[in-house]
């Protein structure tokens, strides 16, 4: 009879761990342009590698960016720390398969030559697997439809190099709807927090609230339960990001009210 019961409690405390680690994303992610440099020991992302393990129902973003883009000559791999905590980020989402790695690649809102952007993504591709990004996050996103067949380029060429990937355009505002078929997501929305309205967005069949982000800075140290709720809830987003420093140095500092905004995210969607 005790061996019966042990076995029954184990098999139910087995089911709730599993249940708990593949439980179902929500819809509404967070995307971190994640400029910080890691440090030894990975000290500059550990409040991300914490929050990626400890909130397990969001879907995470990271956008890596070395210098500018993968950094040095192509074909070059980042250094010991980048390529140590790049790892160390894919296996604190590993459990619950909630973190997707995206490579920079600045595209010069498409003045930049198909050479150089070439170049950026091949060089990620070739980084070895525990450390290379799953896609890439595309800076200075064109917006205009004559820019579309440079952007599709580049998207079949993330495809061809990484294979299964995943694609972010960020023109910062929204582009011509047909450069939603080419990204999995579109960053429509860039700028001072105070700027945005839900009006800033353009939501319909064509561009689908889900594959749509906003990232704001200048905001508040803690920004306020009411507006993730729009984000997520209402408008319901892909994925945000809301810092309360500068715009200069937005993306190289953890935002002071970080831990409160993945938990106002969570609960904007229960």
């Amino acid at each position: 009879m005790i061996g019966r019961t042990f076995f029954l409690w184990s098999f139910a405390t087995l089911t709730l761990y599993i249940s708990q680690t593949l439980a179902a994303l929500l819809p509404s992610g967070v995307i971190f342009p994640l400029y910080i440099y890691p440090g030894t020991g990975c000290t500059g992302w550990t409040p991300v590698t914490t929050a990626i393990q400890s909130n397990k129902v969001l879907q995470f973003y990271i956008v890596i960016n070395p210098n500018s883009g993968p950094g040095g000559a192509p074909g070059s791999k980042p250094d010991t720390n980048y390529q140590a905590c790049i790892a160390a980020l894919r296996t604190a989402g590993s459990a619950a398969q909630n973190v997707k790695i995206l490579g920079y690649v600045a595209t010069g809102f498409g003045a930049r030559s198909s050479t150089d952007v070439n170049s950026d993504i091949d060089t990620y591709s070739q980084w070895a697997a525990s450390y290379r990004p799953d896609g890439i996050f595309f800076d200075e996103g064109a917006t205009a439809a004559n820019l579309l067949p440079t952007y599709q380029a580049f998207s079949a060429r993330v495809h061809q190099d990484f294979g299964t990937s995943f694609i972010i355009l960020n023109p910062g505002t929204t582009p011509t709807s047909n450069y939603f078929a080419i990204a999995d997501i579109i960053v429509t929305f860039e700028g001072f927090y105070n700027d945005f309205s839900s009006s800033s967005l353009v939501i319909g069949s064509a561009t689908p609230s889900q594959k749509q982000a906003v990232i704001l800075h200048d905001g508040p140290g803690q920004a306020p339960f009411q507006l993730v709720n729009e984000l997520a809830s209402v408008l319901a987003v892909g994925a945000s990001f809301i810092t309360d420093f500068p715009n200069a140095i937005a993306y190289s500092n953890m935002p002071t009210g970080w831990t409160t905004f993945l938990g106002n995210l969570i609960s904007a969607q229960a």
